[in-house]
């Protein structure tokens, strides 16, 4: 099914972007027509482009912010579970992050943003009761889609499975103090990080897989921080522990 991304800066990225496949993109004839660099990348990938003038543009402008070029995408790549393991790290051990049954797409949009931002190596999501890659996941990811992995499984249970095999230790986050803080927790081997749905959090039948839980301690009465905000707070905290363990060990040596 074909969905549409807006802006300047998304479309960038997603024309560059292995896993999309764009059917065309419409440009506004007046701030595009001289972009020789977006003209000859389109040419290059093979991508239908027209300039239309304000009236034509405006028929298929459907968001405010579109800064005058909209991409309509063809097709979104998943990749496989396994093409995910054999990539190469972007630290020295990778950090995956799985979602279970993450709902709303600007959550999904948020975390994929920090995902990008944060080099984290790939998401893993269920094709069930998980809101899938589409218009407004791209729109609020930033573009930030463009860059991460997204593997798509039938049963998060069986991805656990695979990834303990290839010796991951799979942390549920959770708001249950008797969980380890996530500032306590050393995170050297590789990790997958599962956070849960908005309203029921994790299944308990992920919880009892996984070698490990945190939570991050809550103050004034808060029980709980939006998913996509505690995404953020643990993954920092990940890539913050690692770099500064990679750092020390250029010294030694």
């Amino acid at each position: 099914m074909t969905f549409l991304a807006f802006g300047n800066h998304t479309v960038r990225s997603l024309i560059n972007s292995p896993y999309f496949q764009l059917k065309k993109v419409f440009l506004l004839n007046d701030k595009y027509k001289n972009d020789k660099n977006l003209l000859k990348l389109l040419e290059a990938k093979k991508i239908t482009y027209q300039l239309l003038d304000k009236n034509d543009f405006s028929r298929y402008s459907f968001d405010k912010k579109n800064q005058g070029i909209v991409a309509f995408i063809k097709e979104y790549n998943y990749v496989s579970l396994n093409s995910l393991l054999k990539q190469k790290p972007n630290h020295q051990f990778p950090l995956l992050v799985m979602l279970d049954s993450i709902e709303d797409p600007h959550n999904f949009g948020a975390m994929l943003r920090t995902c990008a931002a944060l080099k984290i190596d790939g998401v893993i999501i269920a094709t069930k009761n998980q809101v899938p890659v589409n218009s407004t996941v791209i729109k609020v990811s930033m573009g930030g889609v463009a860059y991460v992995p997204v593997c798509q499984m039938n049963n998060l249970l069986e991805a656990i499975n695979e990834l303990k095999k290839v010796n991951y230790q799979i942390i549920s986050t959770v708001c249950q103090p008797e969980a380890q803080k996530y500032n306590q927790m050393a995170f050297n081997a590789p990790i997958c990080l599962v956070f849960g749905n908005e309203h029921q959090g994790i299944k308990q039948k992920i919880i009892q897989k996984s070698d490990n839980s945190l939570y991050i301690p809550m103050s004034n009465d808060i029980s709980s921080l939006n998913v996509s905000v505690s995404c953020g707070i643990i993954l920092a905290q990940v890539i913050n522990q690692r770099e500064k363990r990679e750092k020390s060990a250029l010294k030694n040596h």
